[in-house]
């Protein structure tokens, strides 16, 4: 069965392309879509003839038959159930040929339609599975087992959880682009399958060995930009627990592309509440400038070495002597010593993370 929108925009793109007055006629004999506003609703008896017989028909005068004029109708049939008629007004051996576009055209639409329809219901199952089980909620065993084994995966397949969480920098620019492209990344990648979350969200569960192979291209997507989050490593039944880990990487890091694999003291306040991050970090980096904090950045990541750090920094080693004893002065807490250092070196991730 054929919409009236759907039969509308048939006979709107004929005639584009020909500019002849176009009919779309139901099996029953009734103008459903018309180029013609007038002729919608009327009934059409050659049109009903050539649904009923089968057969092209073509009218050379003009009320030789009921609610006809001349042209030609060609019966219209999809996976071999007569859908309806075509009608092009206009002397037959001028018309004929576009009579026969007009089917070609509703082939290639209808296809289409079928494609989209094949589409949303694939994404609104793939959406139910990987929603169900981020969830850990009870799935129908053989259903997810023959879900599964289409995807190439088992219970048993170690595998990972990503997030991908689309940012809008830019108000002006489109989500849809956005959208596009991680989907097209996302329908590439092997052994897997994904659901999207509303508003800006999606959800990609995939095999290790999938996610080693396409790790740089999920990478490249904090370029559209995003958040890429990814989970650890669990067995396919387990996978809620990745998912879980991939939700505490993303709010751990200010990165834009987090394992949790490579995550270490972030951990310990990715949960905290916000009020207590403030108020920790107004005790230990509070009454820094910015350049101490890159100083601190640069002599943690030097290994506390004061010969490296001086070096990087392009300063006399007495110098930067002088400005972690500034630092002492001012928090309280001296970058010298290995316990005042983690207590720093815990500020300044945490000060990270909430950049």
């Amino acid at each position: 069965m054929i919409s009236k929108n759907t039969a509308q925009q048939i006979v709107d793109t004929v005639k584009d392309v020909c500019g002849y007055d176009i009919n779309y006629i139901s099996n029953d004999g009734i103008i459903i879509a018309s180029t013609d506003e007038k002729r919608i609703g009327d009934y059409h008896e050659i049109g009903r003839r050539a649904a009923v017989t089968g057969q092209v028909l073509e009218v050379y005068d003009n009320d030789s038959f009921e609610g006809a004029q001349k042209g030609v109708n060609i019966p219209f049939s999809y996976h071999g159930q007569t859908l309806g008629v075509i009608g092009i007004t206009g002397e037959p051996d001028e018309v004929r040929s576009y009579a026969r576009l007009a089917l070609r055209i509703m082939r290639l639409l209808l296809r289409e339609r079928d494609l989209d329809a094949s589409r949303e219901l694939k994404r609104a199952e793939f959406s139910y599975v990987a929603k169900a089980m981020i969830r850990n909620e009870t799935i129908n065993h053989e259903y997810l087992r023959d879900f599964l084994k289409q995807k190439g995966l088992d219970y048993h397949e170690p595998c990972r959880a990503v997030i991908i969480s689309l940012r809008i920098l830019d108000p002006t620019r489109n989500i849809s682009v956005y959208e596009s492209r991680s989907e097209s990344l996302l329908a590439e990648i092997p052994h897997s399958f994904y659901a999207f979350d509303y508003p800006d969200k999606y959800i990609l569960i995939c095999s290790e060995e999938s996610y080693v192979l396409y790790r740089s291209r999920l990478k490249e997507l904090r370029n559209l930009p995003a958040l890429v989050s990814v989970g650890s490593v669990h067995s396919l039944n387990h996978i809620h627990r990745s998912y879980e880990d991939a939700l505490l990487a993303m709010n751990a890091s200010a990165e834009s592309f987090t394992e949790f694999d490579t995550l270490g003291i972030e951990l310990l306040f990715s949960e905290l509440p916000q009020y207590v991050k403030e108020r920790f970090l107004q005790k230990t980096l509070g009454s820094l400038k910015e350049e101490d904090c890159r100083l601190l950045r640069t002599y943690f990541d030097s290994g506390l070495s004061l010969k490296t750090t001086s070096e990087k920094l392009f300063i006399h080693k007495n110098t930067l002597q002088y400005r972690l004893e500034r630092i002492r002065k001012v928090t309280g807490l001296d970058p010298r010593n290995v316990n005042d250092a983690a207590v720093l070196i815990v500020g300044l991730k945490l000060q990270a993370g909430m950049a």
